[in-house]
């Protein structure tokens, strides 16, 4: 009855306009359009013409008044008049409903709002290349040649959320991108961030951001197909990036570059059709951003650690280097039950002979036999070489993870989830690992370097305590 009053209420702002349009309708000696009066003949004569205007009211009125929306079935003897009566009607609905169409109920409730009326580029600028256009509610782009549009506006801390359709058509691939924080340059993909999306660039596959965080190109060509509809989620709040692609989490980054600017989308090259549609945007507070995450390295100095082994240990430009040698650096306070994420690089010195190492130890100890051999705890390895080694994400020695993710030379997130015996372990944002293991309870975080002839380079680095 509930939902029954709510529909009720909702198409009520429609009430009045319907009637003058029915008005309209009625000529004399014509059918006329009735009410809540059933003719199974007209409808399965009228259902295939009006079928694709009717599901296209029905998404923008649930869209605006909640899934739970019940509409008036409407009963019609078919009549070419009549019909072409009902598009107006049903076009008409759709304008009334206009850009909170893009809305739902919920998103409405947290603060979201369009940020693309559907209507035209009102709000919008094109920085470079040709003009885009509004088709059917949709952004498109100009596939006669390239450039990228943005917003007029800037913004800082935000979540984005929207659907892009791509298809490279008979070029060699389907490339288009989501500029966050994009200065109003030529190259907002240098002087901003860029969201790649490109499933033909395995160094900057879909999902990544463009020359900094890579994505996996398998992956993404299993979560993110071409020439269909895509949702995409972006929240950028303080340094911390992360992006989720049809529901899956694919990055999880902290960058600095840059902390404000337009957002945008990217004609990459003539002859691929990209489109965007349903875009809208909840600012959020700076106080959004913190979540509880404490630093756990000032960026500085190596204040709160100390270092085993023959490893060298630097701070240069915020990034904790360790090199020369095997060796680890540990916190001085230990930790029990908590969440620790982190951005890491490995290379090699010499990289046609020797593949690189390395690990974040957790609930560890030094070995009590010998401080500068391997430590005792538990181990996220970082390896990026399929084989017989347990791989990126893995819990060495217990669990594998569930698929490489990431490469050497590139930067790649890793967060570290312990909560008495279930350990969980996530690789730019996407889950690897989730298991139970009783070995360690409590003990100290370490950065490893496993070899001379591996570089490990450590940035961001932060935690937060997790309660039972």
């Amino acid at each position: 009855m509930q939902s029954m009053l709510r529909a009720e209420q909702g198409c009520q702002a429609h009430a009045d306009t319907t009637k003058r349009i029915e008005g309209g309708l009625l000529r004399r000696g014509q059918p006329r359009v009735i009410r809540n009066q059933a003719d199974p003949l007209a409808l399965q004569q009228a259902s295939a013409l009006i079928k694709q205007r009717v599901d296209a009211v029905l998404h923008h009125l649930r869209a605006g008044f909640g899934s739970d929306l019940m509409l008036p079935v409407w009963r019609v003897r078919y009549n070419k008049s009549a019909m072409r009566g009902m598009g107006v009607l049903l076009g008409l609905l759709v304008a009334l409903n206009g850009a909170s169409a893009q809305l739902t109920r919920q998103e409405r409730a947290e603060g979201f709002r369009p940020l693309f009326n559907g209507k035209d580029l009102r709000g919008w600028k094109v920085y470079a290349g040709p003009a885009w256009r509004v088709e059917k509610g949709e952004l498109v782009g100009p596939t006669e040649g390239a450039g990228w549009i943005g917003t007029e506006a800037e913004y800082d801390h935000f979540i984005l959320r929207g659907e892009y359709w791509i298809d490279k058509g008979t070029t060699h691939e389907s490339n288009s991108g989501i500029f966050i924080r994009a200065q109003r340059t030529a190259t907002p993909w240098i002087d901003g961030y860029e969201i790649q999306i490109s499933l033909q660039d395995p160094a900057n596959p879909t999902g990544s951001i463009y020359g900094r965080v890579p994505t996996n190109l398998a992956r993404m060509r299993e979560i993110a197909p071409e020439q269909r509809w895509n949702q995409f989620e972006i929240r950028a709040c303080g340094s911390r990036i992360q992006v989720t692609i049809n529901g899956e989490r694919v990055q999880d980054a902290d960058l600095h570059e840059f902390s404000k600017g337009v957002i945008g989308f990217q004609q990459h090259h003539p002859g691929v059709t990209v489109r965007f549609r349903n875009i809208r945007l909840k600012p959020l507070k700076p106080s959004e951003c913190d979540e509880g995450w404490q630093p756990l390295f000032n960026g500085k100095d190596l204040t709160g650690w100390f270092a085993t082994g023959l490893a060298r240990w630097e701070v240069k430009d915020g990034i904790l280097i360790g090199q020369g040698g095997m060796g680890h650096l540990f916190t001085e306070r230990t930790f029990r039950d908590f969440e620790l994420r982190a951005m890491l690089r490995i290379r090699s010195v010499r990289p046609d002979q020797f593949k690189p190492n390395n690990g974040i130890y957790f609930r560890a100890q030094p070995n009590p036999q010998n401080p500068n051999n391997w430590p005792v705890g538990y181990e996220a390895q970082v390896f990026n070489h399929e084989g017989t080694d347990y791989i990126t994400g893995s819990l060495y020695n217990r669990e594998r993870a569930s698929r490489l993710l990431t490469r050497d030379e590139a930067w790649f997130s890793m967060r570290i989830v312990a909560k008495g015996d279930h350990i969980q372990i996530f690789v730019n944002g996407q889950k690897v690992v989730d298991t139970h293991n009783r070995d360690f309870e409590e003990g100290r975080i370490a950065i490893q370097c496993h070899d001379p002839f591996t570089i490990i380079e450590t940035r961001d680095i932060y935690w937060r305590p997790l309660t039972h």
